[in-house]
């Protein structure tokens, strides 16, 4: 069974947040007061519900306790970002995660036992996703305009192929930039280059060409 996530709070983060473990065919709660909010989400994610992140019985009914990762990315509203966390502790959920609105609310979550604390200027709901369910991509460089540099290691169907056999240039608009074997790089390598296990491929595309492919997407460099 694919582990669970809940999300407390859909603001920016939390929505991005939800939407990017959706999208890696992660099981996915989310739950927010604002039913406009719950409204124009709900067919991105598993299940959505429109309540209050600090009532109990709430969270119950909507299965939290049967999550095995907990997010509260509310954070503007500490009281309930405090108490939320303080709910999904006591019904013994195994990995709570907030995000924090400074230092000082950071510490009061350390002290109520969250597993991890996420601060606004120092990560991001897609590095926080990547982090959760990343499986293959090693770096990820974000050009802007949904144009990346990934590196990753080759899905089992290329190994053994020849990049003029793959022709991910013609069929899937990305470029190999180097491959990286035995701590060296090949950089623009010939499409005679005999794809390995071990290899990881440096790729230039959009985002859309690596999704195509199942390609998980992860963390910045």
């Amino acid at each position: 069974m694919k582990k669970q996530f809940a999300i407390l709070g859909l603001g920016r983060f939390g929505s991005k947040l939800a939407r990017e473990l959706y999208y890696k065919k992660r099981p996915v709660i989310v739950i927010d007061k604002d039913k406009t909010i719950i409204e124009r989400i709900k067919d991105e994610v598993t299940r959505a519900i429109a309540g209050d992140i600090t009532d109990e019985t709430a969270l119950k009914g909507a299965g939290i306790a049967d999550c095995e990762t907990v997010i509260i990315a509310e954070s503007t509203d500490m009281e309930s970002n405090i108490i939320a966390a303080q709910i999904c502790k006591n019904l013994g959920i195994p990995t709570v995660i907030c995000k924090a609105h400074n230092t000082i609310h950071g510490r009061i979550l350390t002290k109520l036992g969250v597993n991890l604390i996420i601060f606004p200027e120092q990560d991001s709901a897609i590095k926080l996703a990547n982090k959760l369910t990343s499986q293959g991509v090693l770096d990820y460089f974000d050009l802007g305009e949904q144009v990346t540099i990934i590196g990753t290691r080759p899905p089992a169907n290329w190994v053994g192929r020849k990049l003029s056999d793959l022709d991910l240039r013609n069929k899937h608009n990305i470029t190999v930039l180097a491959v990286r074997r035995h701590g060296e790089n090949l950089v623009i390598p010939a499409w005679s280059t005999l794809i390995e296990s071990e290899d990881i491929l440096v790729l230039f595309g959009r985002e859309e060409s690596f999704k195509e492919l199942n390609l998980d997407i992860t963390h910045k460099t």
